[in-house]
């Protein structure tokens, strides 16, 4: 994807975003567009406009690429690498209580805070009422050691997850980027 500036009028692509989601690329310039100015075109054609961005083939999903311009050296940035960090690893989680006190103290929630998960969304979707975010960096791991009666529980935590992260940007923390890399913890796949 790339918006039209580039497209139409041979703008120099500045910007290089690999998508997480989706593994998908977005290249634009240094002009600010709408979203609504994007257009979906192949890989191939972005290589014909601009060759250099396949000096950025390797860029791992959930990565940026900028430079000032084409010649310049492209700088390499994780996407929302500020954001608010919310681990989870469902295998220490024992009924919903523990789950929202380590949540609820990640997030910077404030003592009010509703222990519910329309309290929940609230605050990941909507904002304004967390210290931290949103944006979040979620990181949810051992899924397949959550408790059986807390598994729908878990599900609606990861929905969401991801409406947070389609709404305010953001992104889900891989096992590598974890302090400690060995623990031997792994990311829930997001639904």
């Amino acid at each position: 994807m790339t918006t039209t500036h580039v497209m139409q009028n041979g703008a120099a692509i500045t910007r290089a975003y690999h998508d997480e989601d989706d593994h998908g690329w977005q290249f634009c310039s240094e002009h600010i567009t709408h979203p609504k100015d994007a257009m979906l075109v192949s890989l191939q054609e972005i290589v014909n406009i601009d060759q250099s961005v396949t000096e950025i083939a390797d860029l791992p999903p959930g990565w940026m690429a900028q430079r000032e311009r084409i010649g310049s050296a492209w700088h390499r940035i994780l996407q929302y690498a500020d954001a608010t960090q919310v681990i989870i690893d469902w295998s220490l989680i024992t009924s919903e209580e523990a789950f929202y006190d380590s949540v609820l103290s990640q997030c910077g929630s404030p003592t009010w805070h509703g222990r519910n998960l329309d309290a929940l969304a609230d605050s990941w979707i909507t904002g304004g009422i967390d210290s931290g975010g949103p944006q979040y960096a979620f990181g949810f791991f051992a899924s397949e050691s959550t408790l059986p009666d807390l598994i729908a529980f878990r599900d609606s935590v990861l929905k969401i997850a991801e409406e947070s992260i389609d709404e305010n940007g953001g992104r889900y923390i891989q096992q590598s980027e974890q302090s400690g890399g060995g623990n031997g913890l792994k990311p829930v796949p997001h639904l």
